[in-house]
């Protein structure tokens, strides 16, 4: 018996998270496995159900097919992804941060009941669009977590999007990744198609596009079928002959190179435009939004400054500029001239010299001696295209009356990535910095005073 599920989300709860093209992918991928007329079972859920409906679906359909041998679970997935605390996360349409294993389905929850299932092959396709913060110092953590994930599979193929440190694309008609996967059947010259010749497809489809790497997880024989053809499912890839092109009302949009370039340029800035969206994160910085309560607790200070050799995470920045590709305007800095080599690393060069900062502290003191105080350290990376912020939050412990020391070796470093030329932007990865230091805090002094308890 072969199944197959198929979970796309194209509409959420918060505002300006909706991804219209998903709807499109769940659709086609739909009538490609009902036109290939290999699985007996197909859980089909592109409505925007609630996170209660998924999971009861879900629940359900396993314990449908519990009563009998698997073949092959295959598993496809269009909407937000979020990597957090180690753990992956399918969100949902009413996903809420404060509610996340309640609002999300996450990857340890759906193995499980696919390991109940016991099937011969699992096989999935994930286009996540990432959301959420990014962690610093592993660049390749998403794919170490999703290897681990095999354990427990006979043979299994995973297909992903993208990289933790990278988004993954879509205009409003497919996201890039579902198309690649819908061409490489499509485009395929015999009339059986393995799962293997599908991933070789994607990989040299996006072997020249730097900004989304889609990875693969394979623990199988690599001649296993993803399916054969017939005269339904390529009637209806006929069908689908011009997905991907350009119509003629695009082409009289965007009929010249020169056209094409004028509207990418508009993401860029020249050093004039990277002053202004500096100086307009100082304004949004000085504004600092504090819970109600926290800001009763608390005296915040902030300070700006181009002085690296102050800055906590100074090396760990130095070690991410060399470890991935970029254009920003930094490079590590080593201990030893000529020297390239990682463990030689004790910094970063801020190469914008008319900046008037490149990272800020802020300082939040108790006001009551029984809690603990905070320094969060925020560092800001400028390309033409891309302002990135890295930040991280520290207690301080105290180390005799009246003395504080800050304690950094547990810090967790995290980075969110925005456009430059975007204002609104900038302000929303400015948002996120806020939204970590008030969850920070509160969960600390929740647990303190037992209210993580309640």
């Amino acid at each position: 018996m072969n199944i197959a599920i198929i979970l796309a989300v194209s509409k959420y709860k918060i505002p300006g998270n909706d991804l219209p093209a998903s709807k499109k992918d769940g659709e086609i991928i739909h009538e490609i496995l009902l036109g290939a007329n290999k699985y007996d079972e197909i859980l089909y859920l592109n409505e925007n159900e609630s996170s209660l409906e998924v999971k009861e679906k879900l629940s359900s359909f396993f314990t449908k097919c519990s009563t009998s041998h698997i073949e092959e679970l295959f598993f496809y997935y269009s909407g937000h992804g979020e990597f957090s605390n180690g753990k992956f996360y399918y969100l949902l349409s009413d996903f809420e941060e404060r509610k996340r294993h309640q609002t999300t389905l996450q990857n340890e929850e759906f193995d499980n009941f696919a390991r109940s299932l016991n099937p011969e092959l699992v096989v999935k396709v994930v286009d996540a669009c990432q959301s959420g913060e990014r962690y610093i110092k592993e660049f390749d953590i998403l794919p170490k977590y999703f290897i681990e994930t095999k354990e427990g599979f006979k043979n299994c193929y995973f297909l992903y999007s993208s990289l933790n440190t990278q988004s993954s694309y879509q205009d409003n008609n497919l996201s890039f990744f579902t198309k690649s996967f819908i061409d490489a059947i499509k485009q395929h010259p015999l009339d059986q198609i393995s799962y293997i010749n599908i991933i070789e497809f994607i990989t040299d489809e996006f072997h020249h596009v730097g900004d989304q790497t889609p990875y693969f997880v394979i623990q199988a024989q690599m001649t296993e079928k993803f399916c054969y053809y017939n005269n339904e499912l390529r009637g209806y890839l006929n069908d689908l002959a011009l997905l991907g092109k350009i119509s003629e009302d695009e082409q009289k949009g965007h009929s010249t190179l020169v056209d094409l370039v004028k509207k990418n340029a508009k993401n860029y800035v020249d050093k004039a435009g990277a002053l202004k969206a500096i100086i307009f994160c100082k304004k949004e910085f000085d504004k600092l939004q504090l819970d109600k309560d926290i800001k009763q607790l608390y005296n915040p200070t902030i300070s700006y400054s181009r002085d690296n050799d102050n800055f906590v995470g100074a090396r760990i920045i130095g070690k991410w500029l060399h470890r991935n590709t970029n254009n920003f305007l930094a490079k590590p800095a080593y201990d030893f001239p000529g020297s390239s080599e990682e463990k030689d690393i004790i910094g970063y060069e801020f190469l914008f010299e008319e900046a008037p900062f490149n990272f800020l502290t802020i300082e939040l003191q108790s006001k009551f001696p029984n809690l603990k105080s905070y320094q969060s350290n925020i560092a800001l990376l400028v390309s033409k295209k891309e302002l990135t912020f890295f930040h991280s939050i520290f207690t301080y412990k105290e180390s005799g009356w009246d003395l504080e020391k800050l304690e950094t070796v547990r810090g967790k470093w995290l980075y969110t990535t925005n456009l430059i030329a975007d204002q609104s932007d900038i302000k929303d990865g400015i948002e996120v910095i806020f939204d970590e230091i008030n969850k920070v805090i509160t969960a600390d002094i929740d647990t303190q005073l037992g209210l993580d308890l309640i």
